[in-house]
């Protein structure tokens, strides 16, 4: 019996019209003929797919030419294409954020939870569960060596994964998926602030005895660098916040007067060695101190910048750009909305298997 061919939905050219769409927000077929350097009736029979299957939509017309003739259309992506639920998993918190296709937030949800290799599979099983219906891909960001291209989580020491293949667990979930590494996801939601940047987050651990991770996610030229075994950003363990104590995370959010107990010189020494390392190496236009960053008070993170700028040599040459990022793992599930995003547009084969997916939701 022979087998049924595979329906691909977009060509090369519609893929192509879809990223430069994506990139200019709104355009016009005599635009895109132009940038492109293809004639623009090629262009407009293209579109009319692209309007069919519904991906952009007409936002506006321009007005006719002096001598008459057509409107121009003017094109942009359709933001409620797709709903993107991004999710940010840590060892000890959940973050939920519902998108449209255009990383619009639409809902954010957060909760303090432990999560391991022995709950992981049954926590995602019970969010796509729940979002059955009103989502139609899950952009997932996790801790440790992710393969983004291979859907695997390679080892993650905090969440106690190795060698993870995603699709073995969405197997009989039945829905598109990304998965990335977490500090990567961060970085990605900063896409339209620099084309070089670090994105450093750290994670408190659920138990506060047990080391602090931190992360760098890296962009460069505009993309994620990931390295040539995923590995880019892990600049490993910290040091506890609380050595020997039974405290968890949950205790210190709820009480954060619980930080006037902790000697920080010891964390704070450590930290600030990593930062100022990655930053001499890499040399960003940006630098971005996020994740459980925010859960420090403001004079502590001056007391980061202040100490990583003395061990900075870029500082004699420039005065180094910062930010603060103080909406911890929203941040990295939004910023995996924007991972999924730039896949779509980068991806044809993956971006067929989205659309699929899509039109055999709509029969």
């Amino acid at each position: 019996m022979q087998a049924t061919k595979e329906v691909i939905f977009l060509n090369q050219l519609q893929h192509t019209l879809l990223k430069t769409i994506y990139q200019e927000k709104q355009t016009t077929a005599k635009q895109l003929s132009s940038r492109l350097l293809v004639d623009e009736s090629t262009i407009s029979r293209h579109l009319r797919s692209l309007l069919q299957l519904h991906i952009i939509e007409v936002v506006d017309l321009l007005p006719a030419g002096s001598f008459g003739g057509r409107q121009s259309r003017v094109l942009s992506i359709n933001s409620q294409y797709l709903k993107v639920l991004g999710v940010s998993i840590e060892e000890g918190e959940l973050c939920l954020v519902s998108s449209d296709f255009s990383a619009n937030a639409l809902s954010c949800k957060q909760e303090t939870i432990r999560i391991t290799s022995k709950n992981f599979g049954t926590v995602l099983s019970q969010i796509v569960s729940d979002y059955r219906d009103s989502v139609d891909v899950l952009a997932l960001a996790a801790p440790g060596l992710v393969s983004s291209l291979e859907g695997k989580i390679v080892y993650s020491q905090a969440l106690g994964i190795e060698n993870l293949l995603l699709d073995d667990l969405f197997k009989h979930l039945d829905i598109p998926y990304i998965v990335m590494n977490d500090a990567n996801a961060a970085a990605a939601a900063y896409f339209s602030k620099a084309k070089n940047l670090v994105y450093f987050l750290l994670s408190i651990p659920f138990e506060l005895s047990k080391p602090i991770g931190l992360g760098a996610g890296i962009i460069l030229n505009g993309r994620i660098y990931e390295g040539s075994n995923n590995s880019a950003g892990e600049l490993g363990e910290g040091v506890p916040l609380f050595e020997g104590s039974e405290m968890t995370l949950e205790q210190l959010l709820s009480n954060k007067s619980l930080f006037k107990q902790i000697d920080l010189k010891e964390f704070l020494n450590h930290i600030c060695s990593k930062i100022s390392t990655a930053v001499n190496f890499i040399d960003p236009e940006l630098i971005v101190l996020g994740g459980d960053f925010c859960v420090f008070e403001e004079q502590l993170l001056k007391e980061i910048v202040q100490s990583v700028e003395k061990q900075v040599t870029v500082r004699k040459v420039k005065a180094l750009d910062w930010q603060f990022d103080r909406d911890g793992s929203k941040t990295i599930a939004i910023g995996a909305v924007h991972g999924f995003l730039n896949r779509f547009f980068e991806d044809l084969d993956f971006a067929n298997k989205v659309v699929a997916k899509k039109e055999e939701r709509l029969r």
